[in-house]
Order: C-alpha cells, then sequence, then structure tokens
C-alpha cells in the first residue's frame, strides 16, 4: 500500500511539474508561481531556493498542500501537508504531518524520517502561506545514507488551485 501511496503521489507531482512549469526567457524552466522567499541549510551549507511553488488540491481524506522548491531550475525540495497553521511531526507517511522530501538528483531522494514544518501563516484564500522547517531525511529506498536539514523557511505569496 505505502509503495502505491509513493507511486500515486509521484504520478500527481509529475503531472503537477509539467503543468505548473512554464518557459523562461533564459534556458531553464521554472514554476509559474514563483514569489516570496525559502532557505535552509543541508548538513550546514546554506542554501537559497531560485523558486517555489504551492498547489492546494482536494482528496478523499480532504484538502492538501504540495509546495516544490527549485535551485538551478532543479526541484530539490517537495512538502506534503495538510494546509493549516501549526506544528507538524515530518514522517515517513503520506497524510500524517508532513511528508517532506529532499532531492540530490532525478534518481535520487531523501525522505523525512523525523523534524517539523511550523506553519505560521496558511491563508489559502490570501494565497500566503509561511513557516519553518528541519527534518532528518533518509535515502530512498532506506539505507543508512541521511541528509539533516535545518534552519528552513518558506515564505510563499501564490498558491494554485
Amino acid at each position: 500500500m505505502k509503495k502505491q501511496l509513493k507511486l500515486i503521489f509521484f504520478l500527481l507531482l509529475l503531472a503537477g511539474t509539467f503543468n505548473a512549469c512554464k518557459k523562461n526567457s533564459g534556458a531553464e524552466a521554472k514554476p509559474a508561481n514563483t514569489t516570496g522567499q525559502f532557505v535552509f541549510k543541508l548538513d550546514g551549507a546554506r542554501i537559497v531556493i531560485d523558486s517555489a511553488n504551492a498547489i492546494l488540491y482536494s482528496t478523499p481524506m480532504g484538502r492538501q498542500m504540495d509546495v516544490f522548491a527549485y535551485k538551478s531550475g532543479t526541484q530539490i525540495l517537495e512538502f506534503h501537508f495538510d494546509p493549516k497553521t501549526g506544528v507538524k511531526a515530518a514522517g515517513t507517511v503520506l497524510g500524517a504531518g508532513a511528508f517532506l522530501t529532499y532531492m540530490e538528483s532525478a534518481t535520487q531522494s531523501y525522505d523525512s524520517q523525523s523534524g517539523v514544518l511550523t506553519l505560521t501563516t496558511c491563508d489559502t484564500l490570501g494565497k500566503k502561506i509561511e513557516g519553518d522547517f528541519n527534518f532528518v531525511a533518509k535515502q530512498y529506498p532506506y539505507t543508512g545514507t541521511a541528509k539533516t536539514i535545518t534552519e528552513g523557511h518558506m515564505l510563499l505569496t501564490k498558491i494554485s488551485k
């Protein structure tokens, strides 16, 4: 069941990525909904995101939000969570708390094992999301390799529906 859910969310992500991107005046594609600020530390090294977008959608389990963050035109973060303010435990199950992923490449990802996503603002009508995050993620499939994300902060001022 877990593999099926992961496949479904991957396919939704893939479809959303194609629909959310537009050709930039340069050579790289970036999401259409790029506003705000997004920074974090990866194993101690500070990373500033070039662009990010948020998508709000409904499922049989209720409303969900996905956030995708890009560096140099390549997706490096993906968050799935309930669109409500508060502290959400980062874990390994979609639909429970927050499911956070760091992507080192198109074929190498690290899924949250522990940590938190704290949303201080989640205004879906005003289209603003703000919060802090940190998490420890293991390489999928879950081997001993881990990445530590700290001092994360996101501020997005556009949400697609």
